[in-house]
């Protein structure tokens, strides 16, 4: 099994997150939010980690939320089905730091909801 966070499946298009955020759905499971879209140009999937600055003012402190929300994605990766191309934002909600099990959680969750299209896993 390939765990690698290449760069091929790294979103950095300020294009394409401008249209992410203009036109995607979103999901929320406590500190995270997905915000996701379907794009018919690229294959597999790509994935974007921010954290507000406006949330966490420390720079290092967002620098090791973005690390572990990143390697909380790439140990879980294998569970997001690649039926469609997806383009994901994953955006860190809480004001304060969490612990890598509480991120990691949520990040399961979030996986989960984005391969079912059960309404239940929907919210705004």
């Amino acid at each position: 099994m390939n765990l690698k966070f290449g760069t091929d499946k790294k979103l950095k298009s300020r294009k394409r997150i401008e249209r992410l955020f203009a036109e995607g759905k979103r999901l929320s499971k406590y500190p995270l939010t997905a915000v996701y879209g379907f794009d018919t140009t690229a294959t597999g999937y790509k994935v974007g980690v921010s954290v507000p600055k406006r949330k966490i003012r420390k720079a290092h402190e967002r620098n090791l939320l973005k690390r572990r929300i990143r390697e909380a994605f790439r140990r879980n990766q294998y569970r997001l089905e690649n039926r469609f191309s997806t383009e994901i934002m994953f955006v860190y909600i809480a004001s304060e730091p969490l612990s890598y099990n509480t991120i990691e959680k949520s990040m399961l969750f979030l996986i989960d909801c984005l391969n079912s299209a059960s309404a239940d896993c929907i919210s705004a």
